[in-house]
Formats: structure tokens, sequence, C-alpha cells
């Protein structure tokens, strides 16, 4: 049996590195090359290139780091090795609507304006309204091809977008709140973990297995949750102590009320440092 349950424990870790980050893949990609991004944003563009270029070596299937080598090369005049990287970076992962708007530009530079206007329908279709820019560049493309009235929806469409766009993210505070779809799915998992450790705690004939499976589970609070995870081991402390004194039958035998007690009260201090360890683990991961 408490072979079984470390294996679940195993289970969920699994689960939550693969699952409960609902961030798409290029997402992810962003937010670990969020330095060289950073170098690209200030200009620093021969920094930003070999970053980018050592990423692309590492990790010869990434998107976004494709699409921002393509970029710099683009700055840098070579917009012939820039059309190549944002092919390629299209050809990992096609949804990434920048992709299809860098293309579109250098089509347009070039011009190749059909090209470019077919570019830039898809980075229209694939931002989902995250951005006025496709349809900026669209409007753009459909100006030099004579058809006004077209690029004149999308030039009214952009400043519409611009508009929400701003009262939405123009508030920092407001813009990622704190009670978001992963953390109410991991708060109703926090439910079962606590009430896992209950049953060990009350079935264990030593201190070890509780102990062992409170660090898995509150490792896995801080990794999933390297913000907040702190909310999440108040939960778990809170639920192991209310549902244990509440919900189950106390020992007559004071020997074996000392073992639930070292075996409750310990889970507990272990919830918050293992969470703390777990969160560390994942900021630094994330730093790659």
């Amino acid at each position: 049996m408490e072979f079984l349950i470390v294996i679940a424990f195993f289970g969920y870790i699994y689960y939550l590195r693969n699952y409960a980050d609902l961030r798409t893949p290029s997402e992810k990609e962003a937010a670990a090359l969020a330095e060289g991004i950073i170098l690209y944003e200030n200009g620093q563009t021969g920094k930003a290139y070999d970053y980018f270029d050592a990423r692309i070596r590492q990790k010869p299937k990434s998107s976004i780091a494709y699409l921002y080598r393509g970029l710099c090369q683009h700055k840098l005049g070579d917009n012939v090795s820039a059309l190549k990287d944002i092919q390629s970076g299209l050809s990992y992962d096609d949804q990434v609507y920048e992709l299809h708007l860098g293309m579109g530009k250098i089509y347009l530079e070039q011009g190749e304006t059909e090209n470019a206007l077919s570019a830039f329908d898809r980075a229209v279709s694939t931002s989902e309204e995250q951005s006025e820019a496709p349809y900026l560049w669209r409007a753009k493309a459909l100006t030099r091809l004579g058809r006004v009235n077209e690029a004149n929806l999308d030039h009214l469409h952009a400043e519409e977008l611009k508009e929400a766009l701003k009262t939405t993210s123009g508030k920092p505070v407001s813009k990622a709140p704190f009670f978001d779809k992963r953390l109410a799915i991991n708060m109703a998992m926090i439910v079962m973990t606590s009430a896992l450790l209950i049953y060990v705690v009350k079935s264990a004939e030593s201190i070890h297995l509780p102990y062992l499976v409170a660090v898995f589970a509150a490792i896995s609070i801080g990794f999933v949750e390297p913000y907040k995870g702190w909310l999440l081991a108040i939960m778990q402390c809170t639920f192991m102590l209310t549902g244990y004194f509440l919900l189950t039958t106390l020992p007559t035998d004071g020997a074996r009320q000392e073992l639930e007690n070292f075996s409750l009260y310990g889970a507990m201090i272990l919830t918050f440092a293992a969470s703390f360890l777990g969160g560390f683990l994942k900021r630094a991961l994330n730093m790659k």
C-alpha cells in the first residue's frame, strides 16, 4: 500500500509538470527566452542574435527562437536569412502570429504584395485579437493593391481593438488576476492530496511515510504555483488539520496518538518548507 501511495504521488507530479500549466507551447518558450527578447526590444540586436543563435543550437525546434533570430537578421539587413528562419519557425509552430507577421513584413519590403497579404491574413487569423498589428499591416498591403475600402475597414478595426486591449491591459494589477483557472484546478487537487495525507497519517506505522508523501506533495505545490504556492500550502495544512480532527476518530492509545500527532504536525511543517523549495526550482528552470 505504501509503495502504491508513493507511485500515485509521482503520477501527480507528472500531471502537474505536463498538464497543469495552461500556457501554449509558444508562451512557455517566450517565457524561457525572456532574456534574449529583452535584448532585442532594447535595441541590442547583435547580442540578441548571439543569444538566439546559441539557443537554437541547444533546442533546434524552438519556433520563438527562430522568430527572434529572424527578426534580428531582418534588422541587420539580411532578409534572405531572416525569411529562412521565420519559415523554420513556422514549420515547428504555425500558430504563432508573430511569425506570419514577420514574414509578411519581409515580403512587403521586397514588393511581393500578394505573398505579404497572404501572410498577414494568416497573422490575423492566428492572433485571435491579441494585437492590432496584423490588421494595420494587412491594411498596408491592401492599400498597395488598391483595395482601399478593405484597408479602411482594417484600420478601423485596428483602432477599436487597440482601445479594447488598452482597457484590459492598461492596469497591470488586473492584467493577470490572482485567482485564475490554473489556480482553481490546483485548489481542487489540494483537497485530494490533503485527504490522502490524512489517510497516510492514520494508517502509517511510522513517521517516515507521512513525511515522504508530504514532501512530494509540497514540492509539487511549489512547482506548479511558484508564486502562489504559499496559498496552496496554507490550504493543504488547513484541510489536513480540520479533516484529521473533525472527520477521523482519534486513537485511544497514547502511543498511537503521539505518533499521529508527530506525523500530522511534521507533515504540515514540511508542506511549507518543501513548497518553497518547489517554487524555487520552478523559477530556476524558467530562467534557463
